[in-house]
């Protein structure tokens, strides 16, 4: 039986060893509701994957989100969400009728950013996990969120608080939230050209 309440789309957004992903694990598992990972869909990413594999992987990502929304199901969606591709979830919210809850995830402390990410390396060697270089030079490519777009978590924060921040923020019917613009044209599957 389809839900007669209106369906939310959430994305966490921000660079890898953020906090997203567990925020992310947190919110579905409170809701139950599906959750979608760029990791997942990516699978094993070949040494020299580009800007046209991770833009595949960004569509078929937000292809299935939209599929969901299009059954009344709300969604989390889980990715670095670098810049266009945001426009494309605001967009496939939009023509389902769907709440849009971007949640940006940064650390402020640069030194407990690095420590963390070093920390995630050396116990998941073998996961492809970024490394603190990959990670920089990911972020020159990363657009900067613009003031009332989402809701901005510190992971420098307890983690229970940034989960209490993203629950009310996600559960929050009353919320208007600024829309996500870009200065070029969007094309659908083509984030970072």
């Amino acid at each position: 039986m389809r839900s007669t309440e209106q369906a939310t789309l959430v994305i966490f957004s921000g660079l890898p060893g953020t906090g997203k992903s567990t925020l992310a694990d947190q919110l579905a598992s409170k809701h139950h509701w599906p959750l979608l990972r760029i990791d997942d869909v990516a699978g094993k990413v070949p040494e020299d994957a580009d800007f046209r594999f991770w833009d595949e992987k960004i569509l078929v990502l937000l292809n299935i989100a939209e599929e969901q929304l299009k059954l009344g199901i709300s969604v989390i969606a889980d990715s670095v969400f670098m810049g266009t591709d945001r426009v494309h979830a605001q967009e496939i919210a939009k023509k389902h009728g769907a709440l849009f809850r971007p949640v940006y995830c940064f650390v402020s402390d640069e030194a407990i950013w690095e420590k963390r990410v070093t920390k995630r390396l050396e116990e998941n060697p073998d996961i492809g996990v970024a490394t603190w270089t990959q990670i920089q030079h990911q972020r020159q490519w990363f657009s900067t969120w613009q003031p009332n777009t989402g809701l901005f978590i510190d992971a420098v924060e307890p983690i229970e608080q940034n989960f209490e921040k993203a629950l009310t923020f996600v559960s929050d019917r009353t919320i208007t939230l600024a829309p996500i613009e870009i200065e070029r044209t969007f094309v659908k599957g083509q984030y970072h050209t």
